[in-house]
Order: C-alpha cells, then sequence, then structure tokens
C-alpha cells in the first residue's frame, strides 16, 4: 500500500511494490513532483473570496509548487491558504487587481500580507506564515518589515537621517510646507533665491520673491503704561501710544538683531516715552518725541549685547 511524504506528498513505495511498474511509480510519483516543488510555477487566479490550495498525495497539485502567481480581480481582503501541518518555503508573487489586502496563511494562523504588484519570499513551520527575509536580517534596522513608501515610517534609515525626505546629490522641488525644528540654518552658497511668497522662521514671517526678502511689521499693544517687546517675534515693530507709556526691556534679545520700531501718537497727542536700562542712546541723552496727534518717531537699533541696544531716534517722520 503507497504512503507519502508529509511535506511535498511523494510517494513512497513498499519493498516489492509495483513490480515491473516501479519505473513509472518513480518518475511521476517522486521524481516529477520533486521537480515542480523545486521549481515549478503555479498561477492561480482568484475569484470572489478566500481560496485554498489544492494538496494531492502523489499526483500534480497547487501546493507543492515552488513559486505561485496569484492574479484576478479582488473584490475584497482575500486569504489564500497553504496547508496546514506541512513546512515550506514559497516565492508569492501578487499580480491581482482590485485595491484589497491579499495574505498568504494558514487556517487558524497568522500569515503575510502580499504587496499588490510585488513579489516576496515566505516560509512556514505549518502553522504560520512569515516574509523569509526582514529589515533586521537585510541589516536596515531593528523592525520585523520594512515597507517602501512615502510616510516617514516607510522610509529606510540612514545614518544622514533627515535626508530620507529629500535629495543632497541633485536639483529637487520641494513642494508643501516645512518646519525646521533646529535653531539655526545656515546657507553656504554666495547667492540664495527663495522664490516663494512667505517664509516663516520661528515663528517670524518673512516675505520672500526671486529678489527681496523682508521682515514683517509686528504690531505691539499698550498694556498698563508699558510696550513690552519679544524680539523673537520680529524686526520690524509698529505701535500706538494711548497713553504715557514706558518700552520696558525686550526679552529674547539676540545680538546682531537690527530693525526699526515706529512710535506712533494717537488722535490725542502729548503722550511721553520712556525706557528701561537696556537701551542706549547717543551720549545717553533720552530722546523727546514728537507730541503732536498721530505724529510718528521711529527708533532705530541694533542689538550689541544681551543688555544693551544701540538706538538712533528719529523724529516727526510723519
Amino acid at each position: 500500500m503507497a504512503t507519502y511524504t508529509s511535506n511535498i506528498r511523494l510517494v513512497k513505495q513498499d519493498t516489492g511494490e509495483n513490480d515491473s511498474t516501479w519505473g513509472v511509480v518513480l518518475n511521476d510519483g517522486m521524481i516529477s513532483l520533486t521537480d515542480v516543488a523545486i521549481a515549478g510555477y503555479t498561477t492561480i487566479s482568484l475569484a470572489a473570496g478566500d481560496v485554498s490550495l489544492t494538496t494531492n498525495n502523489g499526483s500534480s497539485d497547487q501546493a507543492r509548487s515552488a513559486m505561485i502567481e496569484l492574479t484576478g480581480l479582488l473584490t475584497g481582503n482575500t486569504g489564500v491558504y497553504l496547508p496546514t501541518n506541512v513546512t515550506k518555503s514559497y516565492i508569492v508573487k501578487n499580480n491581482t487587481t482590485g485595491s484589497f489586502d491579499l495574505t498568504v496563511l494558514i487556517n487558524g494562523g497568522t500569515g503575510h500580507v502580499v504587496p499588490q504588484g510585488g513579489s516576496v519570499v515566505v516560509y512556514t513551520d505549518g502553522t504560520t506564515v512569515a516574509p523569509a527575509f526582514d529589515s533586521t536580517g537585510l541589516g536596515l534596522g531593528t523592525a520585523s518589515t520594512l515597507n517602501f513608501g512615502t510616510s516617514v515610517n516607510e522610509l529606510i534609515q540612514v545614518s544622514s537621517a533627515d535626508a530620507r525626505y529629500s535629495t543632497l546629490s541633485t536639483d529637487q522641488t520641494i513642494t508643501g510646507n516645512k518646519t525646521l525644528s533646529s535653531d539655526t540654518l545656515t546657507v553656504n552658497s554666495s547667492a540664495t533665491t527663495f522664490g516663494g511668497s512667505t517664509m516663516a522662521f520661528n515663528g517670524v514671517a518673512v516675505e520672500a520673491s526671486a529678489t527681496q526678502a523682508y521682515s514683517k511689521y509686528v504690531s505691539i499693544a499698550v498694556a498698563s503704561s508699558a510696550v513690552s517687546i519679544d524680539f523673537s517675534t520680529g524686526n520690524n515693530f509698529t505701535t500706538t501710544l494711548d497713553g504715557n507709556v514706558s518700552i520696558s526691556n525686550p526679552t529674547n534679545k539676540q545680538p546682531g538683531q537690527s530693525g526699526i520700531i515706529y512710535v506712533v501718537q494717537d488722535g490725542t497727542g502729548s503722550r511721553t516715552v520712556s525706557f528701561g536700562t537696556d537701551w542706549k542712546f547717543p551720549d545717553g541723552t533720552t530722546p523727546t518725541f514728537s507730541t503732536s496727534a498721530d505724529a510718528v518717531d521711529a527708533l532705530v537699533y541694533n542689538i550689541r549685547t544681551s543688555s544693551a541696544i544701540t538706538t538712533f531716534f528719529v523724529s516727526n517722520i510723519s
């Protein structure tokens, strides 16, 4: 009575069996089937629903092939079931259409999704199906799988991690808003062109065109007779006085920063202005502001140190 091997179901002949026909049994039930198990290519067209690969003892079937190509239009997530309790490896090509997952698996066990249009090598221990190669084995990281897609989690980790998002050696157009989390941006170029309409550095809007870049004016409100300037919000400022005020020592001063501050009298006028100790005027003389209604004066400044702002006063420029 014929028996069969457990994994690829080859014929095992008993002693003295198949007298005068053992050659046919050997060729058809062992050698030819072994050839399929090592190098056979089977194409399976999938219809609606899951499919289990056929298994036959001593004769041709689907599950014995080394390479399986899956075709057809998927109408839902589809499972391709390998035989249970059988160990084997497969090359699987997903040549289907339809935007659904195709999973190779064992009934009752875990499986592996084969990307549409892709090919994978999988192996089964008879209970689960897993990819034969993963990112750890290929030296690409510690994730069990590594897809090549568009999100940050689907890109190869490289030593210069930020280079994942753009190429460094060729010209490239980058679209969409980009945020630089670093405090410093250095451009090693004698000519730098910003062709967009607006750029923002740490929240400070900078207008840009092909020929010029300039900082927008930041409006400063008067609160409780005080004008408080946060230099991290911009370079150029404007404030309208609605009473006698004190312009206090600014916050977030960066030596080298320069700009202009316009001080505007309201419709009443005659508002006076005093300054904190960081403001340094020529000869140490605090300027006297214009007092007429709606008058405009200007302070041209350069931050020399964290506690010294060199300031020049320009009177009545309205």
